[in-house]
């Protein structure tokens, strides 16, 4: 495959999830938990594609996702993939153990370790919401459904109204997010926010969450 591909496994155990560039938020007091969550980065001259998978447990209605992107992000740009391309990349890239025998018994061998967005929004935002919005510094650049996703582009001026507006919106974030929201912020990046659309995900049939991916 032409370019650079990284295939990242970030293993989180039973804990809220937090994991790649960008954290998972859950609404109110809901816990979101995934043993692993799979990013495969693929760049091509000036072109990255990026795709999401993870085994998240709990109830979807609670899931979604929140990731810092360079640039706007149109809906063309946003499509669902299939998890099995993610399974054989997993497969080709995982370590291959090999055992070797080595005749002089004074040298020891060491065996090797193992190692639609927000909750729905409604059709049209009321004005006393716009207002909020933009006291804090948040805007919504646009909405999209996209499979089983309602996806949201926001820009922000300051972690703290990102944060507040999250929070505002109903969702519990990571403690600290602030001090990462801020870094992505200063580099005037915007923010996907994908949520699970339970009638689109009934819909299509699927009763997990398929990959996500982004290019840009």
């Amino acid at each position: 495959m032409t370019g650079l591909l990284s295939i990242l496994f970030l293993l989180g155990g039973s804990r809220p999830m937090a994991a790649f560039c960008g954290f998972y938020v859950a609404k109110a007091d809901a816990k979101l938990f995934n043993r692993a969550s799979q990013v495969a980065i693929v760049r091509h001259e000036d072109k990255t594609v990026l795709t999401m998978a993870n085994d998240f447990q709990g109830s979807l209605r609670e899931f979604a996702v929140v990731i810092p992107v360079p640039t706007f992000i149109t809906k063309e740009q946003i499509h669902v993939g299939e998890k099995a391309l993610l399974d054989h990349l997993d497969a080709y890239s995982a370590p291959r153990l090999v055992e070797y025998f080595d005749p002089d018994p004074c040298v020891p061998v060491y065996p090797a370790s193992e190692d639609r967005v927000m909750a729905q929004m409604g059709a049209a935002k009321n004005s006393a919401a716009a207002r909020r919005e933009k006291s804090l510094g948040v805007t919504i650049e646009a909405r999209y459904t996209v499979g089983e996703y309602d996806i949201l582009i926001l820009s922000a001026k300051e972690s703290g109204g990102l944060e507040t507006w999250l929070r505002e919106s109903g969702y519990r974030i990571p403690g600290g997010a602030s001090r990462v929201l801020e870094s992505y912020i200063k580099q005037r990046m915007r923010f996907f926010v994908a949520k699970v659309n339970l009638k689109e995900q009934a819909k299509l049939g699927f009763s997990f969450l398929r990959p996500i991916q982004v290019a840009y």
